[in-house]
């Protein structure tokens, strides 16, 4: 059966693979020691650099992102003990302590991340989100859900008449390092191909493009199609990811779509030959700013390149004209809350 989501672009979910190896929203052992160096120079300026990166080594070692956050207390306490020179209270230790620790937290955006923070381990979970763990079966299990061609959703209504659309790996990355090709061609493509998957829409999220380019140019090598209902796709946060977009265009699929959430700045991609286009702000207590404009500059881009433009959400901390938008919807995913010019959810024609 397919599992029903609450994630506004599709109908249903499924993983093959369960946890990844890291990206800017799940932070490797490296770019946690960075992210804690640039946090302790800030609390303690007179402090000998070298000296700091010693302490931080020594005290995180070669641990897991997911290791690590479970001993971030300890982490974090031995470090600061370590460069206290004695000249300030308890209560300021305490204060350096808490600005330290919420530095920390502050790296670990990814959902499924977290998630795994309460689940890993259990039944259906991979052990911890950095060990990515295989699940066959899935989905062919979830080929078999009801065709929704045609049919109204109660609750999405902008994907009214669409085939299901189903999110390929929204708990994890099935382009990881570790998952053979061979697994990929049984457990994706061999399903979506057959006469129940070729049913539905499935959204096939990366943010390895380069090795899903490489994937299907493995698939021609050996005179296999990719199949015109699965959507190539990856993800873009920032300028700093839009070369994501050039590795995706080099997958012989025919529909390619982007998420571009979160989105942390300003981008202006070239989108020609992009099929689908969704946005949305980050959420969460820590979220960084949207800019609403941000939306606008691509929906703008979306018109002129024939793009169907989604906004998913626009987060925890929208801004409009230079000021926090205040939305009920702590995740501002009601677009009844919106600015009239951005309640668009469109998808592309060819998902019918």
């Amino acid at each position: 059966m397919a599992h029903k989501t609450e994630i506004q672009w599709c109908d249903s979910t499924v993983n093959p693979v369960m946890g990844c190896d890291g990206c800017e929203l799940w932070p490797t052992n490296l770019v946690l020691k960075i992210r804690m160096v640039k946090e302790l120079r800030a609390q303690f300026p007179l402090a000998d650099p070298t000296h700091l990166r010693n302490i931080v080594e020594q005290a995180m070692g070669d641990d897991v992102a997911t290791i690590l956050w479970k001993r971030k207390e300890a982490i974090i306490w031995t470090i600061v003990e370590a460069l206290w020179d004695g000249t300030k209270g308890g209560a300021s230790k305490r204060r350096v302590i808490k600005k330290v620790l919420i530095a920390f937290k502050e790296a670990f955006k990814c959902y499924a991340g977290r998630l795994h923070f309460v689940r890993g381990g259990r039944k259906g979970y991979a052990p911890i989100f950095e060990q990515v763990t295989e699940f066959p079966g899935r989905v062919l299990a979830v080929s078999k859900a009801s065709d929704l061609q045609g049919q109204r959703r109660a609750d999405k209504s902008w994907l009214n008449g669409a085939r299901r659309l189903i999110f390929v790996s929204d708990m994890g990355d099935a382009l990881s390092d570790g998952i053979s090709n061979e697994y990929l061609l049984k457990e994706i493509i061999e399903v979506v191909s057959s006469p129940a998957g070729s049913r539905h829409i499935w959204l096939w999220l990366t943010k390895r493009p380069k090795k899903m380019a490489d994937f299907s140019e493995w698939l021609v090598k050996k005179g296999i199609n990719w199949p015109d209902n699965l959507v190539a796709m990856t993800s873009v946060t920032s300028s700093a990811t839009l070369a994501r977009i050039d590795r995706l265009k080099e997958v012989k699929a025919r529909y390619k779509g982007l998420s571009v959430e979160p989105l942390w700045g300003p981008i202006i991609p070239n989108l020609d030959g992009i099929d689908w286009c969704i946005v949305g702000g980050e959420s969460g207590p820590s979220a960084q700013p949207f800019d609403l404009d941000w939306a606008r500059t691509l929906r703008t881009q979306c018109s002129r390149s024939g793009t169907a433009f989604f906004v998913k959400q626009l987060g925890a901390a929208p801004v409009e004209n230079g000021k926090p938008l205040d939305l009920i919807d702590g995740h501002g995913g009601d677009w009844n809350e919106w600015p009239v010019d951005l309640q668009l959810r469109a998808i592309p024609n060819g998902f019918y």
